[in-house]
């Protein structure tokens, strides 16, 4: 046993060391694996095992039945070096990153959160909340919902991400996890050369949020991008009027031509 591991941690047994060497190729593992790789039945004590392997400080549990290797480059906070998105990717099935990070992911904002956002297409009866330092928010969506999504790496790990049409779309329908429509609209005066404006109408009309088509257009309009006709012609648009940005209070004027009640500066 090296002295350097006992200074921080505690000592390892044969099947604990020979355990951790063949996890070590995998960013996070499960209950399951680990009973395989120990050849136990599922009646062992596999879950004492792991814990006594967290109380020595060499796992960290970040879900139920879901586990991280602490490297021993991690340092006195003796933290798993996993990116948040790559854990993210193992709370909930499936996870895409959505919504503010998103954005930020997509350069398309300047904003920094704490918070990961996390899209998936299914109730989730419990918030993750802090693991292993970091905030998560998980945001149910019914599965049509759940689309234009691209698949990005971190170190050689996959993880799942709305591409930036559809994060612009998100934060159109959803607005309070993008920070309001004033990120929307950063976001689309920044970004707009990089945007396929068939793809922003194509999800805009999938997307089943008739407000989404009503305050892209307006916004479009207000900055002068786009073919705001072609968006007005493909897209119908429900009577009646929405919020702009239904995070700011119901105050201000209508716009007929949008039906929009504008309750915020673009």
């Amino acid at each position: 046993m090296n002295d350097d591991q006992n200074i921080t941690r505690g000592p390892l047994g044969k099947i604990e060391a020979a355990f951790l060497a063949k996890t070590g190729g995998h960013p996070t593992f499960s209950l399951a694996l680990a009973r395989q790789i120990l050849g136990h039945a599922k009646g062992a004590p596999t879950p004492q095992f792991l814990e006594r392997l967290q109380s020595k400080g060499w796992i960290r549990r970040i879900r139920r039945g879901r586990f991280a290797v602490i490297p021993l480059s991690s340092g006195e906070d003796r933290s798993p070096q996993l990116h948040e998105f790559v854990v993210a990717m193992k709370l909930v099935s499936p996870a895409v990153i959505a919504y503010w990070s998103a954005l930020n992911h997509h350069g398309m904002t300047e904003q920094l959160l704490r918070t990961v956002f996390v899209a998936t297409n299914h109730p989730v009866r419990r918030q993750p909340g802090d693991v292993l330092g970091v905030t998560y928010k998980i945001v149910s969506l019914k599965p049509d919902k759940l689309f234009g999504v691209m698949k990005e790496w971190i170190d050689e790990i996959p993880f799942s991400v709305t591409d930036r049409e559809k994060t612009i779309i998100d934060g159109l329908d959803l607005p309070h996890y993008v920070g309001g429509v004033s990120e929307i609209t950063k976001a689309l005066t920044g970004s707009w050369k990089m945007l396929e404006e068939k793809k922003l109408r194509k999800y805009t009309a999938k997307i089943g949020n008739s407000a989404v088509a009503k305050r892209l257009g307006f916004i479009m309009e207000a900055l002068g991008l786009g073919d705001v006709e072609a968006l007005r012609t493909e897209i119908p648009r429900a009577p009646g009027f929405s919020t702009l940005d239904p995070t700011m209070p119901k105050h201000g004027k209508y716009n007929r031509r949008w039906g929009l009640l504008v309750n915020a500066e673009i």
